[in-house]
């Protein structure tokens, strides 16, 4: 265990959690000082001498012992990581045939055939902080495969927990994790009409309030979901 990340762990300003449900942009969040995944990353990169253009980590098999480090201080079970690890790539048997994930899998790729050139100088000078906030096609870069693979782990996460006979708080923190997601894209879309044409953002609207319509059947109690520290404040 590294002893460092117990430290932080420690400290009572920490949202327990807080990194669970949150969109991974560390620029633009309020509580990072609050969150242990942030803090840890952190200190991991300071200990390998990161520069700030660096990959955090080298392997994924680093990645993975990261991951397992922190599931372990916060005691949450990694029976989903475990169960990707002990297949070839592809082989898992982590599926879901709900049509939905096949639907945000289409708007990830109509987003990014759209946004090309964005994405690609996005993924050349890495992320980076802008006083006035993104642009609109930044939101939507950032999470057209977010939305894809948060709707994903809610259908997976909600059949499996039910097969167990379980809460599913995971699946209802997965999707409003997504709608926050998609009300975000749908706005900035919207700011793009005028740019991009409404016959290119008009589709990719409409598939997004289709998603939403379809998370809002299967998991009726998402939108509710309070992820502490980002829909309500912590003391």
């Amino acid at each position: 265990m590294n002893e460092q990340f117990v430290a932080i762990a420690r400290n009572p300003r920490i949202i327990p959690r807080v990194h669970h449900y949150c969109d991974e942009w560390c620029d633009y969040c309020p509580v990072t000082e609050r969150c242990l995944e942030f803090l840890c990353t952190e200190a991991f990169r300071e200990a390998r001498g990161k520069e700030a253009d660096e990959e955090t980590f080298a392997s994924m098999d680093e990645a993975v012992a990261f991951t397992r480090q922190l599931c372990a201080i916060e005691g949450v079970r990694t029976d989903e990581l475990d169960e990707l690890l002990a297949h070839p790539p592809g082989q898992s048997g982590v599926r879901t045939d709900d049509p939905l994930a096949e639907r945000a899998l289409d708007y990830a790729a109509r987003a990014e055939l759209l946004l090309l050139p964005v994405a690609l100088q996005l993924a050349s000078r890495g992320p980076a902080r802008s006083p006035a906030g993104p642009s609109p096609a930044e939101v939507i870069i950032w999470y057209h495969l977010r939305i894809y693979m948060k709707v994903f782990r809610a259908l997976v996460s909600a059949a499996s927990h039910c097969a167990a006979g379980a809460g599913n708080d995971d699946a209802l923190g997965c999707a409003k994790l997504a709608m926050v997601s998609i009300e975000r894209s749908r706005t900035a879309l919207q700011m793009l009409r005028e740019t991009a044409g409404a016959a290119e953002t008009g589709p990719l609207i409409t598939i997004l309030d289709e998603l939403d319509q379809g998370l809002q059947q299967r998991f009726p109690a998402a939108r509710a979901f309070l992820r502490p520290g980002l829909d309500c404040p912590v003391a």
